[in-house]
């Protein structure tokens, strides 16, 4: 088993101790027991530190931004690679008998295969600038309280919250672009317009026949999901879209988390890190962005109000999923769905990065 990787300096070091409870959490989820979860964490981790230090250093040499994940979610992707990696070198005993199953199914293959056909969340979380990214997931995922967050990315508290709305409004529309630059039939097509309107309102209900349609059809249901910023369920669309396998039972699990962080009066546990100086110039990145975005926004919602030749049908044909079995619960954002059931394991305690236990 390797060795943890090694801070390179102090921001590094707050930066490891943030993130191994997270690693460790899903870990723990992957596989068959606590020794496991511990090697495959700290394997992940080398893995991922090692991959977020390239890309920062490509950074650095051609002044473009990293295309990559925010951290703690390219960390537990990482877990997902290295669990693969053990299936197939014959450890596929250590881990999880459903993540064993998952891996060797086409669902799995969604996660590394064709860009476009990658999940929606997954592809938006990436395209969105690198602190934008940070503050979606710390707030949505992690279930961290605002103000931590604030302290954590060096934004001010009193205006984090609305930070956090116009970052929620860019990944929508993210998402919206890569739902429409998707693989789609005609059916799914057709509908494109109709489930942007629908999802831009917090009383906009469904169509019959797009109900149906989304009852059956996975990519569109998941695309929902990540279109409807109303409703809570924005942190399980991340979750399961951006993790793959045990994304909710992992969401379930930072949420209880950071209730008892709370609950226990350690609100410092949850602060450390140094403030992220590169979220002033995000921020103003992110406003002409957002300017753009909901200019944009205003004439899809123009042109969806609009009849059409591709609406004049009514409903669309009976689709399926990618498995072949049909969408649960249309209208939810909730991606049931792409996310087996997990039976959770009592969630590993809060360790300390550089001592992690069995």
């Amino acid at each position: 088993m390797p060795d943890l990787p090694t801070p390179q300096d102090a921001a590094e070091a707050a930066l490891f101790s943030e993130c191994w409870d997270a690693v460790l959490s899903y870990a723990d989820l992957c596989t068959a027991g606590s020794t496991a979860a511990t090697e495959l964490a700290t394997e992940a981790f080398s893995l991922g530190t090692r991959e977020a230090r390239e890309a920062d250093a490509a950074v650095r040499g051609a002044g473009r931004r990293p295309a990559r994940l925010p951290r703690i979610p390219l960390l537990l992707t990482a877990v997902r690679t290295i669990a693969a990696d053990w299936e197939t070198q014959g450890l596929g005993h250590r881990l999880d008998p459903d993540l064993r199953l998952w891996l060797n199914s086409d669902k799995a293959t969604r996660y590394t295969g064709p860009p476009l056909q990658r999940p929606i969340a997954l592809r938006g979380l990436r395209d969105l600038q690198a602190a934008d990214a940070e503050l979606l997931w710390l707030a949505e995922v992690e279930a961290l309280p605002l103000p931590v967050v604030a302290r954590r990315l060096g934004l001010d508290p009193a205006t984090v919250g609305e930070e956090l709305a116009q970052v929620r409004v860019l990944f929508r529309d993210r998402s919206h672009r890569n739902h429409l630059d998707m693989p789609m039939d005609t059916h799914c097509r057709s509908y494109a317009r109709l489930l942007d309107a629908v999802t831009r309102s917090a009383s906009g209900e469904a169509p019959a026949d797009l109900s149906r349609h989304l009852a059956r059809c996975q990519q569109c249901a998941e695309a929902a999901a990540c279109l409807r910023l109303h409703g809570g369920g924005l942190p399980a669309a991340l979750a399961g879209g951006v993790i793959g396998w045990g994304g909710l039972a992992y969401l379930e699990r930072r949420r209880r988390a950071a209730e008892v962080r709370l609950g226990a009066g350690r609100p410092h546990a949850l602060e450390s890190g140094p403030p992220n100086p590169g979220a002033h110039k995000a921020k103003v990145a992110r406003n002409g962005l957002l300017v753009a975005a909901v200019l944009v926004s205003l004439l899809a919602l123009a042109v969806s109000m609009m009849p059409g030749d591709d609406m004049k049908n009514g409903a669309a044909g009976p689709g399926t999923t990618a498995e072949g079995q049909p969408v649960a619960n249309p209208t939810s954002s909730v991606l049931t769905s792409s996310v087996p059931a997990v039976t959770s394991r009592a969630p590993g305690s809060a360790q300390t990065f550089g001592t992690p236990t069995g």
